[in-house]
């Protein structure tokens, strides 16, 4: 084997390079905490998402409050070293132009700024946002060619589509992360592709934006197992072929080691739960649902947004939640939330 590695030195070069793969993707295995989590006062060696969850009652009632979440998020961009902007689904409330129209103005704060990424939910799915099928108006006012440059959309899977799309970001430690939105209950054909786009981009540290995946309850929606137990499954819709969480974990997430993290909305009860489940690989991935609109909170979801921030080492994440309408933070255990790396 010495003699084989001193004549290749290419050999030594692919050896070195998978191990370096190998120690990049080797997230750990991260344990939760909520006690004693405070909001980072510093951000110096810190990086920062920002989670807009279901937005319909905004961009359907109140718009100046979604204006308020894009203002805050551009003026603190910088302060918290913000990467992307994660809108996981339910735009709008009935798929209408007029609420579409909202939408891309007050995302129009962030153009050019700070990027970021969207999937269609159920409401912005098919005829008066019914999710009869899979059609949205989410092509017309945020086409490819409006991210296209500036941000970092790499690509989507079918032309002229912006239900499934890929991003690419580099964190504070310049280690590239993959982005990959999916459409309202993703068919086959659509996971198929997600595949393909996981396996080219298996160095990169992916994160998983869907609208319905996980529940209330910190489970993943089964309609197998659990059926009409778990309300607003995707399978109970008329969406035609679609998959559920479950679906999802065991058709494409659970054999790609470089998914790390899945981010969804959707769900009302108290529109929180959180679930760390390991791969086939023995890593971690961190599985998050985050919603706030009404019902759960009145005036369309009181500008609450969620923040991950991330040490630049990957010891450590913190999950807290702000409101730049009351301008305070919130401190109960599923909404402050520290994640460490053993």
């Amino acid at each position: 084997m010495k003699i084989i590695l001193k004549r290749n030195n290419t050999l030594i070069l692919q050896v070195v390079l998978c191990l370096l793969i190998f120690r990049t993707l080797a997230f750990g295995n991260w344990q939760m905490q909520t006690e004693s989590v405070i909001v980072p006062s510093s951000f110096d060696d810190k990086w920062s998402l920002v989670i807009l969850p279901d937005p319909q009652f905004y961009n359907d009632v109140y718009p100046g409050l979604f204006d308020l979440q894009m203002t805050w998020t551009k003026n603190n961009a910088e302060r918290i070293n913000v990467k992307y902007v994660l809108l996981p689904g339910d735009i709008t409330n009935s798929n209408k132009e007029r609420e579409w129209k909202n939408a891309s103005d007050s995302l129009s704060i962030l153009d050019k700024k700070v990027p970021y990424a969207m999937c269609p939910g159920n409401h912005d799915s098919g005829e008066s946002g019914l999710a009869g099928d899979r059609t949205t108006l989410m092509d017309k006012y945020f086409p490819y060619k409006r991210l296209q440059g500036w941000s970092g959309m790499a690509g989507y899977k079918t032309k002229g589509q912006m239900s499934n799309t890929y991003h690419f970001f580099t964190d504070g430690d310049d280690s590239e992360w993959l982005i990959l939105c999916f459409e309202w209950s993703p068919t086959d054909e659509t996971l198929a592709w997600g595949q393909q786009i996981l396996k080219k981009f298996r160095n990169k540290k992916a994160i998983i934006l869907i609208h319905a995946y996980l529940y209330n309850d910190s489970t993943r929606y089964d309609w197998k197992a659990k059926g009409q137990e778990q309300k607003w499954n995707p399978h109970s819709y008329k969406t035609k072929l679609g998959n559920d969480g479950q679906d999802i974990w065991e058709k494409l997430i659970e054999d790609n080691k470089n998914v790390f993290l899945v981010i969804s909305g959707h769900v009302l009860g108290d529109g929180t739960g959180v679930l760390v489940s390991q791969n086939n690989s023995g890593g971690d991935v961190i599985q998050m649902l985050v919603n706030y609109q009404s019902p759960i909170n009145d005036i369309g979801g009181q500008a609450w947004l969620r923040v991950l921030t991330f040490n630049k080492d990957m010891k450590k994440i913190t999950c807290w939640t702000y409101s730049p309408l009351y301008k305070k933070y919130r401190n109960e255990k599923d909404q402050l939330i520290e994640f460490l790396n053993k």
